[in-house]
C-alpha cells in the first residue's frame, strides 16, 4: 500500500485542525454561555483576569474574518494585552467557507489595534494542502497580510517548498512573497515518481 501524499497529508491536517476547531467553538460556547456576558465588564474594570475556553473573532465588512480558540487566556488590564495558550482557529473567505486553518501552542491578542501573534511551532495548512510552518506568525493592527517570521517553511502542492527568514502572505493563501535569505526547492512529477529538478538559494538585502 503506497504511502499518502504530502498533498493529502496536509490536506487531512487542514480537515483535523478546522473539525478542531468547530468541535473546540461549540464546546466553548456552550461551556462559557454563562460568563460571557460578564467577560468584557470585567476586562475592562480588573488588572488581571483568567478566563477559559476563550475565543476570539475579527469581522471584516460584516463577516466573519478570523475566530480563534484558546484553552487558556490572561488579561492585563495594564497593557491591554490577552495571552493565549493551546490556539486553533480559521480564517474565512468571502463566502464564509474555511480559508487557512491555524494550530500554535501560544500567542497574544493585542486589544488596542486587534494584533494576534502567535509563536512556537505555529502551524498554518490552506484548503488546497499548501502549509506555512514558522516560529513567529502575526496579523491585525495595521498589517493587512499576514506575516511569518523565523525559520519559515512553506510548502505549496508537491512541487514546491522554501525555507526562508521571513514571509508575507494573505489569508486565502493566494498571495505570498520570500523575504531575506532563503532556500528554494522545485520538483517536477514524472509519472508516478517525483524528482527534484531545481534548488537554488537567495540572498536577502
Amino acid at each position: 500500500m503506497k504511502g499518502l501524499s504530502k498533498k493529502k497529508i496536509y490536506f487531512i491536517t487542514f480537515l483535523s485542525i478546522a473539525l478542531l476547531c468547530t468541535c473546540g467553538f461549540l464546546w466553548a460556547w456552550f461551556v462559557t454561555r454563562d460568563i460571557r456576558k460578564n467577560v468584557a465588564g470585567a476586562l475592562n474594570q480588573a488588572q488581571k483576569v483568567e478566563v477559559k475556553n476563550l475565543i476570539l473573532t475579527e469581522t471584516k465588512n460584516q463577516k466573519k474574518y478570523w475566530e480563534l480558540y484558546a484553552k487558556t487566556g490572561s488579561y492585563d488590564s495594564s497593557m491591554q494585552t490577552v495571552v493565549l495558550t493551546g490556539i486553533i482557529g480559521n480564517f474565512y473567505d468571502e463566502n464564509k467557507n474555511v480559508a487557512l486553518s491555524f494550530e500554535s501552542p501560544k500567542g497574544t491578542y493585542r486589544d488596542s489595534d486587534k494584533n494576534v501573534t502567535l509563536e512556537g511551532e505555529t502551524l498554518i495548512v490552506s484548503k488546497d494542502g499548501s502549509s506555512i510552518l514558522a516560529d513567529k506568525i502575526e496579523w491585525g493592527g495595521k498589517n493587512t497580510d499576514i506575516i511569518a517570521s523565523g525559520n519559515v517553511r512553506i510548502a505549496k502542492d508537491e512541487d514546491f517548498s522554501t525555507v526562508s527568514e521571513k514571509a508575507v502572505f494573505n489569508s486565502d493563501f493566494t498571495f505570498f512573497k520570500i523575504i531575506g535569505d532563503s532556500q528554494v526547492k522545485i520538483f517536477a512529477k514524472q509519472g508516478e515518481n517525483q524528482e527534484k529538478v531545481n534548488l537554488f538559494n537567495t540572498k536577502g538585502k
